[in-house]
C-alpha cells in the first residue's frame, strides 16, 4: 500500500514514471574483462553451505585457494585447498605471488600457522610452483600432489622439497605422482576437497603425452597438469591448471565416451587464455546451453611473450561469444595500464556457489 502511494505521489508531481531500466553496460564497464564487483559482505563473510573459489590475483601465473562448505562449525567442516602458489618473484618483470598470496590468506581468514589441508602444484613452471617456500614458511601443509614430473627443473624440486618438509613434520601426506598416489587413473573420483564436495581428477601426467622427457617444451609440461573437476549446490567447476588443445581434445573423447561430464557453470580457463587451448570445440562440450549463471574466469598477468600478451583476443573471443558480456572475468583486468610486474593484487576474482546451485562471480577489488 505504501508503494502505491508513493507510486501515485511519483506521477502527480513528474506527469509520469521512468521505467529505464539502468545501463548495467556502464556500471560494469566497457573493458574487455570488466564485470561485477564484490560487495562488502562477500568480501567479509564467508556463510555456512557454500563452496568459495577465490583466484588470488598473482600477476602472470595461478594462485588458487578454494574453501569448501561447511554446515555447522567452519573450522571443523571446511576444508581450505591450494592449487599453485604464482610466481617467487625473482623472475625480471613477474610479480611476488608467493607474497601476494601469503597476504592474502593472512587478510582473509588463515592466521599464521594455520593448516591448509592440502596444496596442489599442477605443474612445474614457476608462475605456479614459484611461491611454495613463501606459503611452507607461514602456513602448515597437511597433504602435497603435483604430477610427478619435474621437467629437470631444480627450482620445481626446491619447490616440492619444501612443502614436504612441511608435509613431514605434521605427519601429512605427500601424493607424487598424483596418478597412481591419489587416484589410479583419470577420470576417477577423489576425496582432496572433504566429504561435501565431489571431484573428479580430470588429469595428471607423470610424463608428458608426448613421451619428450630429455628436452621438454613449454607445452611438454602444461600437458601433465593436475586437473580437476569439483561439483557443490548441483553445479560443477572445471580447474583446467595449463593443459593445452591435445589433452582438451582427450577430455572432449572421454566426455563423448560418458566417462565424464564436461558441462558447467563455471571453467577456470587453462592456460592464462592463450589460444593453445579454449577451442570452440571445448566451449560446446563445457557450455552446451549457457545461461545467466554460466562463468569463465581467467588467472593471467600482463606479461608480454613474444609480442603476445594473455588472455589473447581470440580466446576473449570464444568465450564471449558464448557467455556474453561481463560473464568472462581475468585477474588480469585493465592492467595493460601498468608496468610489467606490478600489475597483482588489485583484481582478485571470487567464485560462489550456495547449497541451492546459486552462482556468483565478482571482482574482489
Amino acid at each position: 500500500m505504501k508503494r502505491a502511494i508513493v507510486l501515485i505521489l511519483a506521477l502527480l508531481v513528474s506527469g509520469c514514471i521512468d521505467t529505464t531500466l539502468p545501463d548495467l553496460t556502464l556500471e560494469l564497464g566497457e573493458g574487455r574483462t570488466d564485470g561485477p564487483v564484490c560487495g562488502p559482505d562477500k568480501l567479509q563473510n564467508f556463510p555456512p553451505e557454500q563452496l568459495r573459489i577465490t583466484l588470488i590475483d598473482v600477476g602472470q601465473g595461478d594462485g588458487i585457494w578454494i574453501q569448501t562448505p561447511y554446515y555447522e562449525n567452519q573450522q571443523l567442516e571446511s576444508r581450505n585447498i591450494i592449487i599453485d602458489a604464482g610466481p617467487s618473484g625473482n623472475v625480471p618483470g613477474t610479480s611476488p605471488g608467493g607474497a601476494v598470496m601469503v597476504d592474502y590468506l593472512l587478510t582473509n581468514g588463515l592466521p599464521p600457522g594455520e593448516r591448509i589441508d592440502a596444496l596442489v602444484i599442477s605443474h612445474a613452471h614457476e608462475d605456479h610452483y614459484g611461491g611454495v617456500p613463501a606459503l611452507a614458511a607461514m602456513f602448515e601443509i597437511g597433504r602435497y600432489i603435483d604430477p610427478g614430473f619435474a621437467a629437470n627443473s631444480s627450482g620445481f624440486l626446491a619447490a616440492r622439497g619444501a612443502a614436504q618438509a612441511d608435509v613431514s613434520k605434521v605427519g601429512g601426506q605427500s601424493q607424487v605422482p598424483a596418478i597412481p598416489e591419489l587416484v589410479p587413473r583419470p577420470f576417477v573420483q577423489t576425496d582432496l576437497f572433504g566429504q561435501y564436495v565431489e571431484s573428479d581428477l580430470l588429469w595428471s601426467a607423470a610424463v608428458p603425452p608426448s613421451g619428450n622427457t630429455t628436452d621438454p617444451s613449454g607445452t611438454d609440461v602444461n600437458n601433465t597438469s593436475v586437473a580437476f573437476a569439483i561439483r557443490w549446490g548441483g553445479k560443477q567447476v572445471l580447474l583446467l591448471a595449463d593443459l593445452e588443445d591435445e589433452v582438451e581434445q582427450e577430455l572432449i573423447n572421454a566426455n563423448l565416451a560418458g566417462e565424464i561430464d564436461l558441462t558447467s557453470a563455471v571453467m577456470k580457463v587453462a592456460h592464462h587464455g592463450s589460444s593453445s587451448s579454449t577451442s570452440p570445440a571445448f566451449l560446446s562440450h563445457v557450455y552446451p546451453n549457457p545461461g545467466s549463471e554460466e562463468w569463465a574466469v581467467i588467472s593471467s598477468g600482463r606479461r608480454d611473450f613474444s609480442g603476445v600478451t594473455l588472455p589473447t583476443e581470440e580466446t576473449l573471443a570464444n568465450l564471449t561469444r558464448v557467455l556474453g558480456e561481463h560473464h568472462v572475468l581475468s585477474t588480469e583486468n585493465r592492467d595493460d595500464i601498468k608496468s610489467p610486474g606490478t600489475e597483482h593484487g588489485d583484481d582478485t576474482i571470487i567464485v560462489t556457489i550456495d547449497a541451492d546451485g546459486t552462482v556468483q562471480a565478482c571482482y574482489a577489488q
